[in-house]
């Protein structure tokens, strides 16, 4: 059976984020179509104490809002944590590798924690700094927490973001480099917002790896929680155990990704904003940013793009003198390039707020002629239109169309900003030269 999941998220105890309610992401989940969700920070101390008052295990390893109705009641929750490992790496300094922990239940949560505690991690910040010594260290608490339970699985987040493991930030060219003999023990890595298997097809470390896509959410908003999914192919009956099997196992249906060039890392540049820039601002296509790699605007080292370190890997991790190119290399798995409806709508109306009364009339009218907005992308764009008779005006049914087709691409995002969505058009960013783009 088709299960989809979204299995990275934040709760109101990670810097950044305000209190999320969970009956609000029940909510969300039943509109958008996500069977489970991740709950972020399960091993902040309270907000563990409270998820075992407000949640209830109804099938092994997946939980229920407790005495929830109607569509919260089907909303399942996995005990789920972002952690960041520090260590020393070769490039110098010490890289912060983001991680995705899931467990299989509160018990194994609570032995997690009691993990953290004993190597004196500060536990009571929603995303907990695990401080190694050196790459042996690393794999040995990976392999302790691994060892919790089966069940617990250990997936390095949104892999090509500066805070992910192949990320510019202290840079490393292999997962060998960070997790050390325990990088074959990883079975799953995280496409993140700025990366997509096509992308990640390029490097051949991860061949042997599942690819999974999350939100990683900050709010309960419907462009956010299942901005990215995964869909699983079960052989069961819903359990956390199937899930955890499909994963290892590769029976992925698909991942709904972000177009990589909506991501907010996709391009190497500098925001406007930053001391020195005031409105200005550069980005660079792959192999046009300065040779010395500093910034023609306020001579800081750039902030290198997600496109820009994925060709320098595939070169790295080169087999046979083999280098691997985007034309000629087939993702290893389904996926699709899909855009929040939500943000579809505003750009078919002609405004930027995705929150506006009118925007969200419109999508609940659009999701209740379909079920889902998850199943709203599986009906043919040629049906679209007897679908969404009277339930959305013409540019909106267009936009929605366009989306469907893959006719959109994406003013690149760089250096933290997300891109900006452009319909009707398909925008190659390997074969479109951006030498700079300077504002200001």
């Amino acid at each position: 059976m088709r299960y989809v999941v979204d299995l990275h998220s934040h709760s109101g105890y990670a810097g950044g984020v305000g209190d999320i309610s969970l009956d609000v992401v029940a909510d969300t989940m039943a509109k958008k179509g996500i069977n489970a969700f991740g709950i972020g920070d399960c091993l902040q101390p309270a907000w563990l104490e409270r998820l075992g008052g407000i949640l209830e295990e109804r099938e092994a390893g997946l939980f229920a809002l407790r005495g929830a109705d109607g569509n919260r009641a089907a909303a399942r929750f996995v005990m789920q944590t972002e952690i960041i490992i520090t260590s020393p790496v070769a490039s110098g300094g010490r890289k912060g590798t983001h991680v995705v922990l899931l467990f299989p239940g509160l018990g194994a949560a609570a032995e997690a924690l009691r993990l953290l505690r004993k190597w004196d991690v500060k536990v009571d910040m929603g995303r907990p700094f695990v401080k190694c010594e050196d790459v042996p260290d690393v794999e040995e608490k990976c392999r302790a927490l691994a060892a919790i339970d089966p069940g617990v699985m250990i997936i390095p987040a949104h892999v090509l973001t500066p805070q992910g493991v192949y990320g510019s930030d202290h840079p490393v060219d292999s997962l060998t480099e960070v997790f050390g003999g325990f990088a074959g023990d990883i079975t799953a890595v995280e496409t993140g917002l700025s990366a997509d298997p096509a992308l990640l097809a390029l490097l051949p470390e991860l061949d042997d790896k599942t690819l999974i896509s999350n939100s990683d959410c900050h709010s309960g908003a419907l462009n956010r929680v299942g901005r990215e999914f995964t869909a699983l192919d079960l052989d069961g009956p819903p359990s956390y155990e199937a899930v955890v099997a499909a994963i290892r196992n590769r029976k992925i249906s698909y991942t709904a990704e972000f177009n990589p060039a909506e991501g907010r890392y996709f391009l190497t540049g500098h925001r406007a904003g930053l001391q020195g820039h005031g409105d200005a601002y550069c980005y660079y296509s792959p192999g046009e940013a300065p040779v010395d790699g500093r910034c023609c605007i306020c001579g800081k080292k750039l902030t290198i793009g997600v496109l820009d370190r994925i060709l320098y890997l595939a070169e790295k991790q080169s087999r046979d003198g083999t280098v691997r190119s985007l034309d000629a290399t087939p993702p290893r798995q389904a996926s699709r390039a899909l855009v929040p409806l939500v943000e579809v709508i505003a750009h078919g109306l002609g405004i930027k707020s995705v929150s506006g009364k009118k925007v969200v009339q419109i999508y609940h009218a659009v999701v209740s002629r379909v079920g889902t907005e998850a199943e709203l992308w599986d009906v043919p764009s040629a049906d679209l239109a007897a679908h969404l008779r009277d339930a959305a005006p013409e540019p909106v049914v267009n936009a929605i169309r366009q989306v469907s087709d893959g006719e959109f691409s994406f003013q690149p995002g760089f250096d933290g900003t997300y891109g900006g969505l452009r319909l009707g058009e398909r925008v190659d960013w390997l074969g479109h030269k951006v030498v700079v783009n300077q504002n200001g």
